[in-house]
């Protein structure tokens, strides 16, 4: 059974919305405009190969229910861990950031893996101006720092699924928000919608049915289960210093089916994000400077 939530959540500045997603199934669709442009000037700019994990035999543990109403106790910043130290990464062919500590359990938090072709910048998706103003190993610098963001923080923070209450993450994460977006970028997380904009939050599924739809949480393995990301292009932005990385995503995550609907095991995730950064003070430090994301989320 499937579930629609129609309304759509716009913020930032308004550029022109890229096209929504249409396939079947719609849950929930937010969109957040942003400063990034909308692509390359030059249109003749390809994409690279994608990237893909297997899927892995989901689970059905219980783990607590998530609820973003939820009062959660401070959390460390996630730790780097090396991929060899989990059996489950291997398995799915996902990289660990690191291991979370949350309100609702301990679970590994994904990264791409170390040879994933989607951290190689294929030249083709580039805009041919960056050139001028930056080396090729500034962009590339750039383009993985967009990169690992949008997959570890903007698809699996703790608060997707609320497990971290907004200041938790902002207290980990605040710094690489450039100073001139700090104010908007707190307020999408803070404004009570169940996706604040910059990174994916609590489900529409698990806002209504909460205990029959969570997310396992287990120190020893991540929560999603399938992960393939497409470069698509990397381009100046309208302010004419920041880096645009654009991506597409399709994932799964596994949850614990319950006794109410929907009751399956899989959520599935489609996004196109679009992330974009600008130097910082510091050598190799890129700052966000703004975003437009697209999730398309269903219950398997």
């Amino acid at each position: 059974m499937v579930f629609r939530l129609g309304g759509i959540v716009i913020m930032g500045i308004s550029t022109g919305p890229r096209p929504a997603f249409a396939a079947a199934g719609l849950a929930l669709l937010v969109t957040v405009l942003s400063g990034c442009g909308n692509g390359p000037a030059d249109t003749g700019a390809g994409s690279s190969t994608p990237s893909s994990s297997p899927s892995a035999s989901p689970a059905g543990k219980p783990a607590e229910k998530p609820s973003p109403k939820a009062k959660t106790t401070a959390s460390p910043t996630p730790t780097k861990s090396p991929t060899t130290t989990s059996s489950a990464s291997a398995a799915k062919g996902l990289a660990v950031k690191g291991t979370v500590e949350t309100a609702h359990g301990t679970y590994l938090q994904i990264s791409l893996a170390d040879d994933d072709p989607a951290w190689t910048l294929d030249p083709a998706a580039v805009e041919p101006k960056l050139f001028s103003l930056y080396s090729q190993a500034q962009i590339e610098e750039a383009h993985r720092n967009n990169l690992a963001f949008m997959v570890e923080e903007g698809l699996d923070s703790p608060l997707n699924g609320g497990a971290w209450a907004p200041q938790e993450w902002w207290d980990a994460n605040g710094h690489r928000i450039a100073p001139e977006l700090q104010g908007m970028a707190r307020n999408s997380l803070e404004d009570g919608a169940p996706f604040g904009g910059i990174v994916l939050q609590s489900t529409f599924h698990q806002e209504r049915y909460g205990d029959s739809y969570r997310y396992i949480y287990e120190p020893d393995r991540s929560r999603f289960t399938v992960l393939e990301v497409e470069v698509l292009d990397v381009w100046l932005a309208d302010d004419g210093k920041s880096i645009v990385t654009e991506i597409s995503v399709d994932a799964e995550m596994e949850v614990a089916p319950g006794a109410g609907e929907p009751g399956t095991d899989t959520q599935i995730v489609s996004a196109s994000m679009t992330l974009c950064s600008r130097p910082g003070e510091s050598a190799g430090e890129w700052l966000i400077t703004d975003w437009r994301n697209q999730f398309q989320v269903t219950a398997g």
